[in-house]
């Protein structure tokens, strides 16, 4: 669970006391919005916005100081997860209202419905920017249904395994938009389809129904075109909505697919597939100059990840299997 301190404190982006300063700025990242202090405490209004753009989504740090009424309207073009990080707040998406709380409940936002809310004084969040078209493409891809208007249930129970898988998630998302030195798209595009999925698959919304079905079995075939993909794009930032697409049959079912003939998830067959080719650039001469260009050669873009993957299936680091070649 993330602690009080205010994340993204580089990507500043608003920082004011003056509401109509903080609707405007905001409004700017999110959407236009109707934005007023209430109660005794609007003399406290302190509105303070940290924003992180990613690759089809944002990862941002939203407080107020005081207690606010903000009412979006229909977001229209992005799904926004809510996740309390101190405090409380009453959100209202269509004709559902959830009474949020850190550690105890969260909120997901819907483009295609209206939304209210009251956030209290205190209450910080972090909060998740999902754009819509990354989503309903992320739905086609694991059903192979057109996708239609995607709408969430309000609320969402942190305290579950699904909320606690989410806060994790979001979590990870947190840490590679604060990473200094970045992280490559490859990443971040993982991280939002990933979050996508969780979302389409684990929680009630008008596309449940199309999950509650078993999904078809792909053939054989189609893992054999799925495995010939990865092995021509394992370099380069893939995601499994590509490898489904190129085998011909949706995420979902070359998933199952994959995993009865092959004994392991489709992701990590793609992992597999990457430390093959990182320990035959540590372990043959002249193929790379140093562990990082070999690991990034094989389609890792983090090292410190790669390498930790490389010890639990070799035994040994990255560096020891590079200077036993010389």
């Amino acid at each position: 669970m993330l602690t009080a301190d205010m994340p993204l404190s580089r990507f500043a982006a608003v920082d004011t006391r003056s509401p109509d300063d903080a609707r405007e700025a905001i409004g700017r990242i999110f959407c236009p919005h109707f934005l007023n202090p209430v109660g005794p405490t609007a003399g406290a209004f302190h509105a303070r916005h940290h924003s992180a753009q990613q690759v089809g989504y944002s990862v941002n740090f939203v407080a107020y100081g005081s207690t606010v009424e903000i009412d979006p309207g229909e977001l229209s073009r992005f799904f926004l997860l809510q996740l309390p990080i101190t405090g409380s707040a009453r959100v209202r998406c269509g004709t559902v209202a959830a009474d949020v709380e850190a550690g105890v409940r969260g909120s997901i936002l819907s483009p295609t419905l209206g939304t209210r809310m009251i956030w209290n004084e205190g209450c910080e969040k972090l909060i998740i920017l999902l754009h819509r078209d990354a989503v309903e493409a992320q739905f086609e891809s694991l059903t192979h249904e057109k996708a239609r208007a995607i709408e969430f249930d309000t609320g969402v129970d942190l305290a579950s395994p699904v909320g606690r898988a989410i806060w994790q998630h979001a979590e990870l998302m947190l840490g590679a938009a604060e990473r200094i030195d970045g992280v490559p798209d490859a990443y971040r595009v993982m991280l939002r389809d990933g979050l996508a999925t969780l979302l389409l698959s684990s929680l009630s919304s008008s596309a449940s129904s199309a999950f509650s079905r078993p999904a078809r079995l792909a053939s054989p075939a189609a893992v054999r075109r799925a495995e010939d993909y990865m092995a021509a794009h394992a370099e380069r930032a893939v995601s499994m909505a590509e490898i489904a697409a190129a085998s011909g049959v949706s995420l979902r079912s070359l998933q199952d697919a994959y995993r009865k003939a092959r004994g392991m998830t489709l992701g990590e067959g793609l992992l597999a597939l990457r430390l093959d080719r990182f320990r035959a650039g540590l372990s043959e001469p002249g193929v790379a100059a140093s562990v990082a260009e070999a690991a990034f050669a094989a389609g890792f873009g983090h090292l410190g990840r790669a390498a930790a993957a490389y010890r639990q299936r070799y035994g040994e680091s990255p560096s020891e299997t590079f200077r036993r070649r010389r």
